[in-house]
């Protein structure tokens, strides 16, 4: 139940945005504004697993590593700090104090602006806010998060090809655009919500023409999850009014 109410606020303008895309939180949103990666990464920030040290006990680096990805995830959430023991192969816990001062210990002995505090691009923007402060504080701003990392060869290429490094349109360019095009961008996977505004345009006769090597379902015909009519009948819409591979 708790994972339902929180899915309730997902994507929408008094709640909060979903962590597993970009897309954003639209002005007149759906009922379900989320997708089902959205869905399990919520439950997944949600569960109350807990992978606590009497689990690293019980099981080897070496057999961690032999586990598919999502099995590690399935175990749950840490619960303390841990340090490799190489004579067992195994994590072991260490009090907080004493990780707080060996990590201190550590960035006392570097030069700040060799040290680099890499992130989660999924971490909250009050987390996300203390961990900046305290790297300033430390004397350097080498922050590069994941988002940061995924989008650099966005933000090259971009400035390279239109003369600024971020994109230059709005979600509500969507709705007064007479023509799109799409290079390798596989929405069916990487941003599923953005389906709904391709379909709205498609609707009002909007030509969308694709350039992908990759065949993209959702970007060929997209049959809407939160319509009945095309979930109960072979109904859907064509996206792609032409498609190069």
């Amino acid at each position: 139940m708790k994972d339902s109410a929180a899915l309730r606020k997902q994507n929408k303008p008094d709640g909060f945005m979903c962590v597993s895309c970009s897309w954003a939180k639209p002005a007149d949103p759906h009922v379900f504004e989320f997708c089902e990666s959205g869905a399990k990464a919520t439950a997944w920030d949600l569960t109350s697993k807990r992978m606590t040290p009497e689990f690293f006990q019980l099981h080897t680096v070496t057999e961690l590593l032999s586990w598919h990805d999502h099995d590690p995830e399935e175990a749950g959430r840490l619960t303390a700090p841990l340090r490799y023991d190489p004579a067992t192969d195994k994590y072991v816990q260490v009090e907080w104090q004493q990780a707080f001062d060996e990590i201190g210990r550590e960035l006392n002995q570097l030069e700040p602006d060799s040290v680099v505090f890499y992130a989660s691009g999924r971490a909250s923007l009050e987390t996300s806010y203390m961990y900046q402060l305290f790297a300033r504080m430390y004397g350097t701003n080498n922050l590069p998060d994941s988002s940061n990392m995924c989008h650099e060869s966005t933000s090259v290429g971009l400035k390279e090809a239109i003369g600024v490094g971020v994109g230059t349109i709005t979600l509500e360019d969507f709705e007064k655009t007479d023509l799109m095009f799409f290079f390798g961008q596989n929405v069916g996977t990487n941003s599923p919500r953005m389906l709904h505004q391709l379909q709205d345009a498609r609707k009002r006769g909007v030509p969308i023409i694709t350039f992908n090597p990759l065949r993209e379902p959702g970007l060929v015909r997209f049959a809407n999850p939160q319509s009945p009519v095309q979930m109960l009948t072979p109904d859907n819409t064509q996206i792609s009014t032409r498609g190069r591979a």
